[in-house]
């Protein structure tokens, strides 16, 4: 008999509600969670822009006194993370309201963690290393249509001194609620909202084909992949489209749905090192990725190529008109444009072997297939 933990499963911990306006009705849900004391978790340009005034004022309305951090400047590193659990007193707090990208929630699940079970965030790095669900509540509200961070069970930091990123994986870190509002995203620069809608898109494709794909995964996956390229274009010249904005962060957020039950692959693993040598956006690692990842599981996955490409809108020469929309969206860039080193290949190809990332992709890669998909992306 096959074992239980073996089968695929479809969890969905957070309560996802969407709706243009919503991240102006924060305070009605923190309200509703039974939480007087948040802190309000972003960066500073989203605060100094504005876009976290709708958030404030519904806390305002709502006589909550909340603390403001906006230290997530940057894509998260241990450092970083450290130094705001040192700035704050995080058992002072009964919710978190992070607004902001993948990187601010990210950062809000990590704090939560910490806040509720003390310890360093290393401790916790792998999978369900969690004692139990937080005490602090986690609403994410995101501005940007990407990361999926407001429905996922990961947080991701950049580990300087190992040259790579590690993860922290448990669905009992993820957000209490998610509150997507598609007029949070309309300030979202071209570049952004072209990176982060193509990470989303990886996600969608990855979670496809993943070794861990079930019926329900599968579902939600092919229509994120339909919403995200089939707008991805459209949103980043017409940013101040409603509809479109609408289109890519539902979209977003089922892609993550999906991977975060059937978990990625090798995009994601590459990512890891990638990121962290080059500094390169995750957007752009796992999009530059993606048409040589998908050529090497090909092989694998059956027809599962074909109906990637055909929910993605594309004829016969799908792997060319994805490289066309990457190319459109500029992120189809090569790696020696980043600065890549022929002296970084051992770590890469370990750091992704390593990967808790690696073990769902539908081939199992050697290290030496790890090398050959990193010299098509040179």
């Amino acid at each position: 008999m096959t074992d239980l933990e073996s089968i695929p499963a479809f969890d969905f911990p957070t309560s996802w509600r969407h709706g243009r306006g919503l991240a102006s009705r924060s305070g009605e849900m923190l309200g509703r969670l039974g939480c007087r004391r948040p802190l309000v978790l972003t960066d500073e340009s989203l605060l100094s822009l504005g876009v976290v005034e709708p958030v404030l004022a519904s806390l305002g309305e709502a006589a909550i006194a909340y603390t403001v951090c906006d230290a997530v400047n940057y894509e998260p590193t241990v450092d970083l993370f450290d130094s705001i659990v040192a700035r704050l007193d995080l058992k002072g707090f009964d919710a978190i309201v992070a607004v902001g990208g993948g990187s601010v929630i990210d950062v809000a699940k990590g704090l939560a963690v910490i806040g509720s079970f003390g310890g360093h965030i290393r401790d916790y790095a792998g999978f369900d290393k969690m004692p139990g669900v937080p005490s602090i509540k986690v609403v994410a509200i995101p501005t940007t249509s990407g990361t999926g961070s407001e429905i996922s069970d990961g947080v991701v930091l950049i580990d300087e001194a190992r040259q790579t990123k590690f993860l922290v994986i448990s669905h009992k870190i993820c957000p209490t609620v998610a509150l997507t509002d598609p007029t949070m995203t309309v300030s979202m620069p071209r570049q952004i909202t072209a990176r982060s809608g193509t990470d989303a898109l990886v996600h969608a494709t990855e979670s496809y084909i993943s070794k861990g794909a079930s019926p329900a995964s599968e579902l939600f996956a092919l229509r994120a992949i339909e919403l995200l390229a089939r707008n991805i274009a459209a949103a980043c010249d017409n940013g101040e489209d409603l509809d479109l904005r609408e289109k890519m962060q539902i979209g977003a957020t089922m892609a993550m749905t999906a991977a975060m039950n059937s978990k990625a692959g090798l995009c994601h693993a590459l990512a890891m090192p990638l990121c962290a040598l080059y500094h390169m956006p995750h957007g752009q690692a796992v999009g530059m990725a993606l048409p040589v990842v998908l050529a090497y599981n090909a092989p694998a996955v059956g027809d599962k190529i074909d109906r990637i490409f055909q929910a993605m809108g594309f004829g016969d020469d799908g792997f060319s008109q994805l490289e066309g929309l990457l190319t459109q969206l500029g992120v189809s860039a090569r790696l020696a444009d980043s600065g890549f080193q022929e002296e970084h290949m051992p770590t890469i190809v370990q750091e992704t072997m390593n990967s808790a990332q690696r073990p769902p992709n539908p081939r199992e890669p050697t290290p030496e297939d790890i090398a050959a998909i990193v010299r098509r992306m040179v």
